[in-house]
This record gives C-alpha cells, structure tokens and sequence, in this order.
C-alpha cells in the first residue's frame, strides 16, 4: 500500500479529495475504497472547510479546489461544448458525454484560475467569461492574448521556473512535453505549463497534457501530496498524449502519494474508447498493488487522510 510519509501524516490535517468526473446528476456518490453501499450527497463547495484540502474533479480537465482557503479551478469548461464559440451564442465543437455537475455560480467565489494552455478543451473562452473577474488568472507566456480582453482585473504570465504567490499559494510554472497551437496545424503557440502549487508545505502538480517524459521525476526530492496527471487522448495522438500505462510511471516518478487521473471520459477527443483509460489505469494501480489510486466515477468525496492513517470516509 502506497502509505504518506511519517512527516506528511504528522501535518497533513485532513485531506478531502472528490472525484466528479463522470457525474450525471447534481449529487454526488460516495465511493469508497473499502467495499460498501454509495451514499448519495450534495457537492456544495461552500461548505468545504478552509482547514482543508479540497478537490472536485468536474470532468475533462477542470478541477475545482478549497486549497486552504484558496479557492481554485484549473481549465474551467462549464458547459455542454467546447470548440469555437460564437459571441457568446454558439459553440461549434465536441458535446459533453456527461452533465456538468456544477454550474459556474454554484462553485461560489474564485480566487485563482489556472489554464495550462491554449487548446480549446482548455482554455474555453465562454467558461472563463462566466467566471468571477476579480480571480487572478496565471496562464503561460502567451495566453494572456487570448484572456485579457475578458476583463479579468489580475493577469500573470509565467514561464517554466518562474513563480507567483497568490493568498499564501505559491505556483510554479514546469514543463511538459507537448504543444500549444490554438489553430493547429497554423497560428501561434501560445506555450503550454504544468503547475506545482504550495501551500504551506503541501504540495500537489497539475500536470499539462503530456506525452511521456521523465521531467516530473525532478520534484521527486520533495514529495508531493498529490499529483493530477491526464490520462486520455492518447489514440492516435500518442506523440503528445501519454497513455495509461506511461501516466503511472510519470506519477510514480514524481514521488506523488495520490493520483487524480483526469482528461477522459468528458469529450470525445480521440478514437480509443470512453472507458478505457481509466480501465487501463485501474490495471496498472492493480498490478502495483496500490489502494491509492483514485477511480471514482462520480461527484465523490473518495479519501480522507488525516494525521493518524489514510482512511475511507462516508
């Protein structure tokens, strides 16, 4: 069993992490890691406590985040599609295969966006219109084109290595090995970043789209908490999107203790099945033997860790 250190158990107060990716009601559904009946209950992000680390994945890329007290959201897409939108009115592109399960105003008040880069499944320009403009927004190098005329009031661009601090969350910007044409094959790359966050210690990676690299192995001399790693995509754009079984070794590197597998099972983007990178992955954690790894399929509160020993909650 992959167990938190001795020293993350001591501090780490508690750790609550849900799981929405495949959510088609507004409740959610218990899953625990110990067999049992799910529970349905409510994903109501005000009342996650600012003691604690919270994270709902809401599909596809977008995680929403109490990172005590920081509210955060990464690549928010909030609605049916994605694609070219027109002024607000039409989207020409890929349609949800799941519901939202949260509407923009019911993940109340925002803090900080994170956009990791410009492809459209990620940086969605009518989610981020619908967000609060008083979020500071940290993109890559040349994102910022593309979101200033939304209004937002704080704006940072970071490049690999560079930092910033937002209400006591510092985060870096890191590498990934992947591309960041809006319009590919032409246009400009706009550069693509993952992100190390940390607050107070507590570190977690949201890792850009990547295809296999070893670049994560470099933050394994300070473990992260927690690691979110994208595991779809892949067929037949294997060049810049790791598959299941790459995506392990990229987490395992890293020395993170909890795995959230994201970008799957919410757009039909590639040919592989819906299913079938999370299947692969539950593979790879079986064959490992780790109970760590994070397969909810629904709005989930999935783990609780506090500083005695990693637990299932209900």
């Amino acid at each position: 069993m992959n167990r938190l250190s001795a020293g993350a158990e001591r501090t780490l107060l508690a750790f609550l992490l849900f799981a929405a990716t495949a959510c088609n009601t507004p409740h959610d559904t218990i899953a625990p890691m110990a067999t049992g009946t799910p529970t349905l209950i409510k994903l109501d992000p005000s009342r996650w406590s600012d003691r604690e680390l919270t994270i709902a994945n809401l599909g596809h890329a977008t995680l929403a985040i109490n990172y005590f007290g920081v509210r955060v959201i990464s690549d928010p897409t909030l609605f049916d599609r994605i694609g070219l939108a027109l002024d607000s009115i039409l989207t020409i592109g890929p349609r949800r295969h799941i519901a939202p399960p949260l509407t923009a105003p019911e993940l109340g008040p925002i803090d900080v966006i994170l956009v990791t880069h410009a492809h459209m499944d990620h940086l969605d320009i009518p989610s981020l219109e619908a967000l609060p403009k008083t979020a500071t927004v940290i993109a890559c190098a040349k994102c910022a084109a593309l979101i200033r005329p939304l209004g937002f009031s704080d704006l940072r661009e970071l490049k690999w290595g560079e930092s910033t601090t937002v209400k006591g969350l510092m985060v870096t910007a890191m590498a990934a090995r992947h591309w960041g044409k809006r319009w590919p094959p032409f246009g400009i790359d706009y550069g693509f970043n993952s992100y190390v966050l940390d607050h107070g210690g507590h570190r977690m990676l949201l890792a850009c789209d990547s295809a296999y690299t070893d670049v994560f192995g470099a933050l394994a001399s300070r473990p992260l908490d927690i690691a979110a790693f994208s595991i779809g995509a892949y067929d037949p754009w294997i060049h810049n999107h790791a598959n299941p079984e790459q995506v392990w070794r990229m987490y395992r590197q890293s020395g993170a203790h909890y795995l959230i597998p994201i970008h799957w099972g919410t757009f039909r983007l590639s040919k592989e099945p819906m299913d079938e990178p999370m299947r692969r992955h539950s593979g790879m954690a079986s064959m490992s033997g780790s109970e760590l790894m994070i397969t909810a399929q629904a709005c989930t509160p999935a783990l609780r860790t506090s500083p005695s020993r990693p637990r299932a909650v209900s």
